[in-house]
């Protein structure tokens, strides 16, 4: 019987291919190791002009390479009930109780465009539907920071943490362009120069909610497309000021409880915009 490939699977290996070339293509010319030598000696966030590389990894450590001094080495891990762990080339978060977990990258930047593979691995279809993967940027502690979400059944949501206070800056809505369910991956892309703020899924750009003058981001449905809040106008891009530098963390969140599952993230590309 011959085996038959999913589709969220066979573009993932896509994907993980053109990474994997556009590193090697770079180490060959000499590129990534000063980028990222020059990242690692900086003592300031990275800023270059647009389009310069600025960070990437596969998650795949180099065997000659000692594990203290591996690049895999400057993203946060940690063993337990909630779990940050490096397996195989892959960056696996797993949660156990009814909380969250992440790993932040130890390097702050200035104005940035990152994106991540991202994609749920292990839970029962109920606590995956719930379950919350996030790309967290401008990242300053576990009390500041920018996040844009994706929820397991293909809803999304940007969210600001200030002085440990959340600020929702555009509900949760339905991206029709999202693979939703266990075993689907996406490509979750932020661009955020000086107060603008944009986001994409899958290469594609995602409408916003901001809130305006309202209490609060309301869109009408979760699959409506229309905005109630900000005098019923929605937007490409965010404005807000609150954080203009910072470092990435990738993490994860039981949503509404759904505890015991595991996601998976690759291919991290930084670039200035």
């Amino acid at each position: 019987m011959t085996e038959r490939t999913s589709p969220s699977r066979a573009r993932f290996r896509l994907w993980r291919a053109l990474a994997l070339a556009l590193i090697g293509a770079l180490a060959a010319l000499g590129i990534l190791n000063l980028s990222l030598i020059a990242l690692i000696n900086a003592d300031q966030p990275v800023s270059a002009p647009s389009g310069t590389l600025l960070y990437v990894s596969t998650f795949d450590d180099d065997p000659d390479t000692d594990a203290d001094d591996s690049f895999n080495a400057q993203w946060a891990q940690y063993k337990g009930q909630d779990s940050a762990v490096i397996a195989d080339g892959i960056l696996y978060l797993s949660i156990g109780s009814a909380g969250g977990v992440f790993s932040d990258l130890d390097y702050p930047f200035a104005d940035l465009d990152v994106e991540v593979l991202v994609g749920w691995q292990e839970g029962d279809s109920e606590v995956i539907e719930a379950a919350e993967i996030s790309l967290m940027f401008r990242y300053q502690d576990v009390n500041n920071f920018y996040a844009f979400k994706l929820r397991g059944d293909g809803a999304y949501r940007v969210e600001r943490f200030q002085s440990g206070t959340l600020d929702v800056l555009s509900e949760w809505q339905i991206a029709p362009q999202a693979l939703s369910g266990l075993g689907a991956f996406n490509r979750l892309r932020v661009v955020a120069q000086g107060d603008q703020l944009r986001f994409f899924i899958n290469d594609q750009p995602v409408w916003l909610c901001p809130k305006g003058t309202d209490r609060r981001s309301t869109w009408s449905g979760l699959r409506s497309g229309a905005c109630l809040s900000n005098n019923r106008q929605t937007a490409e891009a965010l404005i807000d000021s609150a954080f203009k530098t910072g470092k990435i963390a990738l993490g994860a969140v039981a949503g509404q409880g759904a505890t015991g599952f595991r996601v998976a993230f690759d291919n991290v590309i930084v670039r200035a915009p």
